[in-house]
C-alpha cells in the first residue's frame, strides 16, 4: 500500500504548489496533513490549543517532528533575510522561523491548519498588538501565502467547510475529505476536485484513520504469479470446533456448525473479489478432510473451477469435493444435473450430505445467481430451506453466496442465516460489512502469498 494517492504524490514533487485540504469538522484533515510530515519535510504551524490536542491525539509524533511545529500566537526568533522580499516581514514569527528553514534546506514546505483557527487567532493578535497590525492582517494572509509560493515554497492550507471561494479558485490544487455515517458504520473517501499540472487518473479514494494515522486504499485484481510461484493454501483447523474458521473474515465471524452464512454481492463487483471469500472457505474445508458441495455462482464454471484449485494450490485435496454442472466433465469432482429441477436438486444434495458418512463437517455453498436462472423464486426458497435442514442435522456450514437484489429473496436468506455480509462496488473498489453481527465497514484488496489472500483494512 503505498502512503499517498499517486495523483497527490506527482503534485508534491512541484515546487512553489499551494494545496487546499478541505472537509466538515471530523474528515480526518488534520490526520491526512500530519501523515505527509511523516515522508514530507513540512512545517506544521496552528494554533497552541490545537498543537496540545495534537499531541494527546496523535501520540506517533516524535520529538524530531514536533521541533517542526509552531503556534501562531507564539514569537519565535527568525533570521533576518531578503530571500522572499517585504513578504517576509509581512508574515507572524511563526511563519518566518519556518521561511528560515526552508531557506536552509530543512523543510519543502508549510502547512497551515486549521484556516478558520488561524484566522481567528490573527484576528486576535490584531486587535492586542495595533503597532503589528497588519502582520496579523487576516483578510490578506492568503494573498500573502499565494506571494510566497513564488518562491518555490509548498503551501498545504486545511479548511473549514467545503465552498467554492477565493482559496480554492487560488489554490493549484484542491482535495476535499468526506465522512458520512449509515446505521452506525464510516464511510471515509477523499476526492481530487483540482491538481494543475497533473493527470488524474482516478480522483476518489477510500481512506482509514485507523491509529490516528492517514491510509488510503485501493482493490487491486488478483494477478496469478505462475506456478512456480504458487504456494499451498495454510488452512485452519475446523475438527473439534464449535465455530468453524469463516477463514478471511474471523476476527469479525465465525461459522457455526449446522448454520447458514449469506454474502451479499452487490453489482459491478469482479469475479476475483466474489470467489476469493468463498474459494478460501471451500479450500479450508477440503484441507481439513470435509466433504464440500457446490452449487456453483454464475462466475465459476469448471473451467475457472480448475483456475481456482489451482491458484490456491489445493490439486491434491479435491477428492471429497462435488460441484454440481449443467454438463459432465473429464474430471471426477464435477456431477451431472438438472437446475431446472428442484426436487432432483434436494435429492442429490441430501444424498451427498446426510448420506456420508464423515467425521468432519461439510461445506455446501449455493450459487444464488445459478438458481435464479432457472428457477423461479418460490422453488429456491424451498431448496435452501431443504439445504438449511440437512446443514442443521449434519453439523455443517451452508453458504449462500449471489446478488440477493429480490426483496424476497434477501429477507428469506436474512431470516434463515445467522451471519449476513454485504460486499459493494464504490468507485472501483470493494467494500463490505457485516449485517449479522454487526461490523463496521471494511476495504478489500487481494494480495498474492503464493496464493489469493484477502486483505481487509477497517475504516474508522
Amino acid at each position: 500500500m503505498d502512503v499517498i494517492p499517486q495523483e497527490l504524490n506527482d503534485f508534491m514533487k512541484r515546487k512553489g504548489a499551494v494545496l487546499t485540504v478541505r472537509g466538515y469538522p471530523g474528515t480526518g484533515k488534520t490526520t491526512f496533513v500530519l501523515s505527509l510530515m511523516l515522508f514530507k519535510n513540512f512545517a506544521y504551524v496552528s494554533s497552541k490549543k490545537n498543537l496540545d490536542d495534537i499531541r494527546r491525539t496523535h501520540p506517533w509524533i516524535d520529538e524530531n517532528m514536533a521541533k517542526f511545529m509552531f503556534s501562531i500566537d507564539k514569537k519565535y526568533d527568525y533570521r533576518e533575510t531578503d530571500s522572499f522580499g517585504t513578504t517576509f516581514y509581512l508574515m507572524p514569527e511563526a511563519i518566518r522561523h519556518a521561511l528560515n528553514l526552508f531557506e536552509d534546506g530543512k523543510i519543502e514546505g508549510i502547512i497551515v491548519d486549521s484556516w478558520h483557527t488561524i484566522v481567528e487567532e490573527l484576528k486576535i493578535k490584531a486587535m492586542e498588538e495595533k503597532e503589528r497590525e497588519e502582520i496579523y492582517n487576516s483578510e490578506t494572509f492568503f494573498l500573502k501565502i499565494v506571494r510566497l509560493s513564488d518562491y518555490g515554497i509548498n503551501f498545504i492550507i486545511a479548511k473549514e467547510g467545503v465552498e467554492d471561494d477565493e482559496i480554492a479558485y487560488l489554490s493549484d490544487g484542491v482535495i476535499t475529505m468526506h465522512r458520512k455515517f449509515e446505521e452506525g458504520r464510516t464511510f471515509r473517501w477523499l476526492t481530487i476536485d483540482k491538481m494543475k499540472g497533473v493527470e488524474i487518473m482516478r480522483n476518489m479514494y477510500f481512506f482509514t484513520l485507523k491509529d490516528a494515522k492517514f491510509k488510503y486504499m485501493t482493490s487491486k485484481p488478483f494477478k496469478y504469479v505462475g506456478i512456480s510461484k504458487i504456494s499451498e493454501f495454510p488452512g485452519k483447523e475446523i475438527s473439534g470446533v464449535s465455530n468453524v474458521p469463516s477463514v478471511y473474515f474471523d476476527d469479525i465471524f465465525t461459522f457455526k456448525r449446522g448454520g447458514v452464512a449469506v454474502y451479499d454481492f452487490g453489482e459491478y463487483i469482479s469475479k476475483s473479489y466474489k470467489l476469493t471469500p468463498l474459494m478460501g472457505v471451500i479450500a479450508n474445508f477440503l484441507k481439513n478432510d470435509s466433504k464440500v458441495l457446490v452449487i456453483p455462482p454464475n462466475e465459476l464454471d469448471v473451467e475457472e473451477l480448475k483456475y481456482q484449485i489451482l491458484i490456491f494450490g489445493i490439486e491434491k485435496y479435491f477428492k471429497n469435493l462435488i460441484f454440481l454442472y449443467t454438463a459432465s466433465d473429464f474430471e471426477s469432482y464435477v456431477k451431472k444435473i438438472n437446475f431446472k429441477d428442484s426436487e432432483e436438486i434436494i435429492k442429490i444434495v441430501e444424498g451427498e450430505i446426510l448420506g456420508s458418512e464423515e467425521d468432519n463437517p461439510p461445506l455446501v455453498v449455493v450459487g444464488y445467481d445459478r438458481l435464479y436462472s432457472y428457477l423461479q423464486k418460490e422453488d429456491i426458497m424451498k431448496i435452501l430451506y431443504a439445504l438449511k435442514d440437512m446443514i442443521r442435522r449434519s453439523g455443517g456450514v451452508m453458504m449462500i453466496a449471489g446478488n440477493l437484489w429480490d426483496k424476497d429473496i434477501k429477507r428469506f436468506c436474512s431470516n434463515i442465516s445467522e451471519i449476513y455480509v454485504k460486499f459493494m462496488n464504490m468507485a472501483g473498489d470493494v467494500l463490505m460489512y457485516s449485517i449479522k453481527p454487526w461490523s463496521n465497514v471494511y476495504h478489500l484488496d487481494i494480495q498474492t502469498d503464493g496464493y489469493p489472500k484477502l486483505v481487509k483494512r477497517v475504516i474508522v
